[in-house]
């Protein structure tokens, strides 16, 4: 993503990269620690269209101050576009977007994350 961002055109000294999480709550948990000395008031984001609702709730949920921005990462088989037209087999489209799906229902329900009225997924989810 970074060799790609630098090729669109963005200067590499102004790209933070995270690589020790193993989720995205640490993820953006040591994001936010490497930019403590920044005093940033926004942040954009970017990752898989279907993720991005996980990381906005989690920004919510954890800094609500910080505006953030959503940009999705086209993958040609996740997108809001296309990851219906896949069958359910496990790591298709639809299989992915349909977990996480799940996961923002069980989060919010948690209180691990910002609950972004999502509730009525899990009725389509389970039609």
């Amino acid at each position: 993503m970074k060799e790609l961002a630098i090729q669109k055109g963005i200067k590499e000294c102004d790209i933070i990269t995270e690589e020790e999480s193993n989720n995205t709550f640490e993820n953006i948990e040591n994001t936010m620690k490497l930019l403590e000395k920044e005093n940033i008031s926004e942040i954009t984001l970017i990752t898989s269209e279907f993720h991005l609702k996980r990381c906005l709730a989690i920004m919510k949920k954890k800094y609500p101050n910080i505006k953030t921005i959503l940009i999705p990462s086209l993958d040609g088989f996740t997108d809001k576009n296309n990851w219906y037209l896949s069958d359910t087999s496990w790591n298709s489209g639809r299989n992915i977007v349909t977990y996480e799906a799940n996961l923002l229902i069980r989060y919010a329900k948690e209180g691990k994350i910002e609950n972004l009225n999502i509730e009525g997924l899990n009725k389509v989810l389970q039609k």
